[in-house]
């Protein structure tokens, strides 16, 4: 196998650009100085950018290199989900070493190709570095909403319901239970986990899909751990929150990653993990049309609590009505690890 060094900057260029077809809107892509773009008329452009590095967003020994191109597409994915836009055109940045594997670089590309395109995006431009130290990966993604529709966090009001997409908490608990245990982690029990956390899907048809039927109020994507997120989310809309008490207790494989961790089903569902589920505030008057929308896509919600009237007060409720306050801590890049 070829390895960069070997090959050049230009011609690993080559091959990767070799045979993109143009997706829509596309004048110019890549292989010109600067991608040209045409957007629909009447739309608000929506971006994102997200970065991965080695060792503190993944750990390369655990995740092939398709699956690293999705993960690094679902991670933008997930923030335009979390505004209501439409994918449309990716920049991608990839900085790696003079030993990296061209092919492995070939079959990152191909993930991320399919991830985005499966969401109707395509990659126009980027840039290829060399660096001595750890490798990276950042995608710019553009997108588009209709003409003041985005979904943003400021729009939660008292009594909006709290509702989530898929399975909280995973994601973290996978990252953990392969630190802790390795190469134990691969037990077929955790795999739910596992895969969570290493092969996470954004949910775009389900926003569109919601955005039409007019529930959300508010929203944002759990990049950082549902807490955490939730507080943002909070604050960004001077609100409180009240959550179920009992949330995690009901997910099985987050039940077992509890016991063999040691913690709490909730803190593990609450806690820092980027699972890329959707977090949303639900008018309570559009929650059916909110769950038919859900379904028609093939998707769920779970409503887990409602927002409350005192500014960034986040509590668990018990049963029994008993209240505790929620450490609201999210996935912190400047944290002591």
């Amino acid at each position: 196998m070829a390895r960069l060094r070997e090959v050049g900057e230009l011609e690993a260029l080559r091959r990767l650009i070799r045979d993109r077809a143009a997706g829509p809107g596309v004048i110019v892509g890549p292989g010109d100085d600067a991608a040209v773009l045409r957007p629909t008329p009447g739309v608000d452009l929506v971006a994102t950018t997200d970065a991965l590095v080695a060792g503190r967003h993944y750990l390369a020994e655990w995740i092939t290199p398709e699956e690293l191109g999705a993960r690094l597409a679902a991670a933008n994915l997930s923030d335009l989900a979390a505004m209501a836009a439409t994918p449309r055109w990716a920049l991608l940045e990839t900085g790696v070493g003079a030993d990296h594997e061209v092919d492995d670089l070939l079959a990152l590309e191909r993930g991320l190709e399919r991830a985005l395109g499966e969401a109707g995006a395509s990659i126009v431009g980027g840039n290829l570095s060399a660096t001595a130290g750890p490798e990276w990966l950042t995608l710019t993604l553009l997108g588009e909403v209709a003409r003041g529709r985005a979904w943003t966090r400021r729009g939660a009001r008292p009594g909006d319901l709290i509702a989530v997409s898929g399975a909280p908490g995973r994601a973290g608990a996978g990252l953990a239970l392969a630190r802790r245990l390795g190469a134990a982690a691969r037990d077929p029990a955790l795999e739910p986990l596992l895969d969570a956390w290493l092969r996470p899907r954004a949910h775009v048809a389900l926003a569109l899909s919601l955005a039409a039927s007019g529930a959300v109020t508010a929203a944002i994507d759990i990049s950082d751990g549902l807490a955490g997120d939730l507080r943002q989310l909070c604050e960004a809309s001077g609100v409180g929150a009240e959550i179920d008490a009992a949330l995690g207790e009901g997910d099985a494989p987050l039940a077992r990653a509890a016991t063999a961790l040691g913690v709490g089903a909730f803190e593990l569902f609450a806690g820092p993990s980027d699972d890329y589920e959707l977090l949303l505030a639900v008018d309570p008057a559009r929650r059916a049309a909110g769950e038919l929308a859900a379904e028609a896509v093939g998707e769920r919600l779970a409503f887990i609590g409602r927002f409350a009237a005192a500014p960034g007060v986040i509590e668990a409720v018990s049963g029994d009505g008993a209240r505790r306050p929620i450490e609201a801590s999210g996935f912190d890049h400047f944290a002591r690890r």
